[in-house]
């Protein structure tokens, strides 16, 4: 029996260049090996710890047959997982980590093995590995695989989570049962499934969560056209277009009803209401870029002690990035609704006094200094502010 997967039900948003880069990589360095005697040179040696030789020999091929296997199984997950993970040089990064933890392993059980250990060559541990990040990452999607035996076959679709317990559990079984594994490196099988599993496990659960609307989105429509063909799918993926646009057209009436109310405290000097109001939705774990683009659309409304507010905790998020130069942008434009606008950490006065002469705004150190004993006491060491304060006006 003969069970072949070969490409992932998932329409690709733009080409996987990496993926494509790849294999060719390892078509090129096969036709190398063939045409020259580097496949020495390619090997990897579980006892020799080389870490560029664990690349290497992930690259190399012991045949056409060989190759090929190892390519039809990489295309069948790899291009999804990339378009995926939306960042060529993390893809990139999981590969030679997958091959990494391959080679390491390997030699690792070289140091307990009574046998000598065997040169490995092989692109098959990487592969491993994108079943396995295949089955954290995109769990549900399916696997479009060839299913062959004697004399029937037929295209099956099978979730990529299936697909890695049948593969990885099989290698699993094999390790542990048979006494011969022939000339397959089972323990690179292995080692490079559970490491590109473990990496999403411990690396990638942001990334899992925002990807999961869209993917279930697409898994569903695919599942359509599984089904019921391309013209049923269309109609289904349109329903879910209107059914999304509705929503966030939902979400846009809500946000400017919000808006409208805001407006309507601010200007009618009823700031305290307006705070609570927005304290109600916006916190310290609001993203920063939606916090400014708040704190953009009050400023226009004209000073306010809740644009003020805002215009605080925006501050106190950058400062928390270490995004000290946007936070002196900030304290700036408080200052012009407030010259005595006081910063939300106290410590942090003399940091952005002395960063604001530095930039040459004076003026934003002339405000955050000036009164230096009234204003913050003993919190902040006045003479050091009398000293920066002079310095602004010279």
């Amino acid at each position: 029996m003969i069970l072949l997967p070969y490409s992932t039900a998932l329409r690709l948003s733009r080409p996987p260049y990496v993926t494509c880069a790849t294999v060719s990589i390892c078509v090129l360095v096969f036709l190398l090996q063939i045409n020259s005697n580097i496949t020495a040179s390619l090997i990897y040696y579980p006892q020799s710890w080389n870490p560029f030789r664990m690349i290497t020999s992930s690259l190399a091929h012991a045949d056409w047959f060989h190759l090929i296997g190892n390519m039809f199984f990489y295309i069948a997950f790899a291009p999804a997982l990339e378009i995926l993970l939306g960042n060529k040089l993390r893809y990139l990064w999981i590969m030679l980590f997958i091959a990494f933890t391959v080679g390491l392993c390997d030699s690792m059980a070289s140091l307990i093995s009574f046998e000598k250990p065997s040169p490995t060559l092989g692109f098959s541990g990487v592969v491993m590995g994108m079943i396995g990040l295949s089955a954290y990452l995109m769990p549900k999607a399916r696997i479009r695989v060839f299913w062959w035996y004697i004399v029937m076959w037929k295209i099956l679709y099978v979730p990529a989570w299936v697909l890695a317990i049948i593969y990885i559990g099989l290698d699993v079984w094999t390790m542990f049962n048979a006494s011969d594994y022939g000339n397959v490196n089972v323990l690179a099988h292995v080692s490079g499934g559970f490491a590109g599993y473990l990496y999403g496990y411990l690396w990638l659960g942001e990334r899992r969560a925002e990807i999961q609307a869209e993917l279930a989105q697409e898994v569903d429509t695919m599942r359509v056209r599984q089904k019921e063909g391309k013209t049923r799918s269309e109609a289904f993926n349109y329903r879910q277009r209107m059914e999304q646009q509705e929503s966030e057209k939902q979400e846009t009436r809500a946000a400017e009803k919000f808006m409208r109310r805001i407006y309507q405290m601010v200007t009618t000097h009823r700031d305290s209401e307006a705070l609570l109001l927005l304290l109600e939705k916006y916190d310290l774990t609001t993203p920063t870029h939606e916090l400014e683009q708040l704190f953009d659309h009050m400023v226009t409304w004209g000073p306010s002690r809740a644009a003020l507010c805002i215009g605080r905790l925006i501050i106190q998020q950058l400062d928390a990035q270490g995004r000290e130069g946007k936070v002196i942008v900030y304290i700036e434009k408080c200052q012009k609704m407030s010259p005595s606008c006081v910063l939300p950490d106290l410590s942090r006065v003399l940091h952005y006094a002395e960063m604001a002469l530095q930039t040459g705004r004076n003026e934003v150190a002339r405000n955050l200094t000036k009164d230096a004993g009234k204003r913050y006491g003993e919190l902040v060491n006045p003479a050091h502010c009398q000293h920066l304060f002079e310095k602004a006006r010279a």
